[in-house]
């Protein structure tokens, strides 16, 4: 493994939150368990480093965990030089690391949605410090690398007409998909048949997938599909299977409400997202996959490339990642989308900048400015559902592109060869310590504020006979709540307090005859001092 993992549990479990950035972050995370499941896995975050070897073994991980905890500027002997974090990478993480060095290591983010405020806030700070030319984002489709130079370009532009400034790094923007484990999106022909036993499909029924988050104004507004399927259903049997779960019962009524007024002769059925089985029934009794995504808070779209990993044909809309995974006539269907002219819509982007609008009323309202054709919309369902021999041969080319494409090997293999061209790009870094502007110590900030500062000459002394009150001061909140087993262990103040008594001594022979000077050595001397344990003097 040539890369270290920035642990963040938000980021690789969809307990807190199933939505399709945590969803890609487990499945990345048992990707790796498994391809070096008795081998080594780098981990790097801070105090975390049980909790991600828990999730390891919960994969089934029977190796190694070599940890490395930011903010340390020693890794451990064979630590890579490349740590990948599953998101933009954070401002913080880069001034972290510049720190120690700027060519300590190298970091590595992947888009995920660009259209909140934040991440495109994150894509601006990508344009220049700290950012070094040995860093990357990892783009999922050509759209989103498309977009991500846009705003670098602009934010750029804009620091040029302000302050002049014409020196910028240039990260690395490779264009990786997502993956997916190909394996166990398999459809056997004994759950296709048991699945749709259990649903009810008759022989004749055609079934069409959309899996995903239910939400008409933040993933895709279904009306235009229920339309088509509509029109489409003149002498054939349509079923709308929709996979997923609704944030709340009004949500769910909107989509019922809908379905009786748009969609009459087609039935509907529901299968919950957060249960396992429910959402496997429907892939496996679906016959074609479909998402009509319309909103700009996609970028790539996992589903429908599972959907290919399935055997599924797909109907998808040409929007933004899909028309890099679904090739036309091959693997399914695109179907043209229409936007609203440039210029069309600042009004809404600044009532959400200016927090008059949410962030789902500001996306919801602008993918209602997008249309689909329904017209071809409803000829290719008419297609797919009349030609069960085009199905399967759409279903054999998507799973053949997925296997050779986005499983989970496959993009491991080039996050791997991402992390050797970053290393050799880091080969070249010069330059020491760059300190972190507006974070400054705060002994150094506020150092102006008391009377005077200790010092290495001060001297320091302890009364004997206080162990007793040191341990009823070790008990009481409003004094340890600044207890740490890095920071300032308990024991390090023991230790501290036992040689003060031994009688007085210079600051810097007091942190000699403790094994040596370092900041929380000093934090446990302060607070000797400042509870009455230790008296604190200057020289003569």
């Amino acid at each position: 493994m040539s890369f270290a993992l920035h642990y963040l549990g938000d980021g690789y479990s969809t307990d807190a939150k199933l939505m399709g950035r945590q969803a890609v972050g487990k499945s990345l995370f048992r990707a790796i368990a498994r391809r070096w499941s008795d081998g080594e896995v780098f981990g790097f975050g801070r105090g975390v480093s049980r909790a991600m070897m828990d999730q390891l073994q919960q994969e089934g991980f029977a190796g190694r965990l070599v940890w490395r905890e930011q903010g340390s500027t020693a890794p451990p002997p064979g630590f890579p030089g490349s740590v990948y974090h599953p998101g933009p990478i954070p401002l913080a993480m880069a001034h972290d690391r510049n720190r120690e060095g700027p060519g300590a290591y190298s970091l590595f983010g992947v888009t995920h949605t660009l259209s909140s405020l934040g991440a495109m806030d994150s894509i601006g700070d990508l344009a220049g410090a700290p950012f070094q030319p040995w860093d990357a984002l990892i783009c999922t489709s050509t759209a989103a690398v498309t977009l991500v130079r846009s705003l670098m370009a602009e934010r750029r532009a804009w620091l040029a007409e302000h302050y002049g400034a014409t020196r910028f790094s240039e990260i690395e923007l490779p264009v990786i998909p997502l993956g997916v484990d190909v394996a166990s999106l398999a459809r056997p022909a004994s759950e296709i048949e048991a699945a749709r036993r259990d649903l009810g499909l008759a022989p004749g029924d055609v079934a069409f997938l959309f899996a995903g988050r239910l939400s008409f104004h933040a993933k895709a507004n279904p009306a235009p599909l229920y339309q088509a399927l509509e029109r489409a259903a003149a002498g054939r049997r349509l079923v709308c299977i929709e996979a997923g779960q609704f944030h709340n019962e009004a949500i769910a009524e909107s989509y019922r409400d809908a379905q009786s007024a748009l969609a009459p002769s087609v039935r509907f059925l529901h299968a919950k997202g957060g249960d396992a089985g429910d959402y496997r029934r429907a892939w496996c009794a679906a016959d074609v996959f479909v998402s009509i995504s319309d909103n700009i808070q996609e970028t790539f779209g996992i589903t429908p490339v599972e959907a290919m990993a399935s055997g599924l044909p797909v109907l998808v809309s040409d929007w933004n990642g899909y028309r890099d995974t679904v090739r036309e006539g091959l693997d399914g269907f695109r179907i043209p989308m229409i936007g609203a002219p440039e210029g069309g819509a600042i009004d809404l982007a600044l009532r959400h900048a200016l927090q008059m609008d949410t962030y789902d009323r500001y996306i919801g309202q602008f993918s209602m400015a997008t249309a689909a054709d329904l017209e071809v919309l409803s000829r290719r369902i008419g297609e797919l559902a009349d030609s069960p021999d085009q199905r399967a041969r759409m279903g054999a080319s998507g799973r053949a592109r997925a296997l050779a494409e986005f499983d989970w090997p496959v993009i491991l293999h080039r996050y791997q060869a991402l992390a050797g061209e970053l290393g050799r790009l880091r080969s070249s870094a010069t330059g020491g310590q760059i300190p972190w502007p507006l974070r400054p110590d705060p002994s150094r900030l506020f150092g102006h504020f008391p009377t005077r500062r200790l010092a290495p000459d001060w001297i320091v002394s302890a009364p004997s006979g206080r162990e007793a009150a040191l341990e009823d001061l070790l008990r009481l909140r409003m004094t340890t709540y600044v207890l740490d087993p890095v920071r300032l262990p308990p024991e390090m103040i023991r230790d501290l307090h036992r040689l003060a008594q031994a009688g007085p001594r210079t600051v810097s022979d007091l942190m000699a005859a403790a094994g040596g000077g370092g900041r929380p050595r000093l934090r446990a001397l302060m607070w000797l001092a400042k509870l009455g344990l230790a008296d604190l003097k200057p020289p003569a």
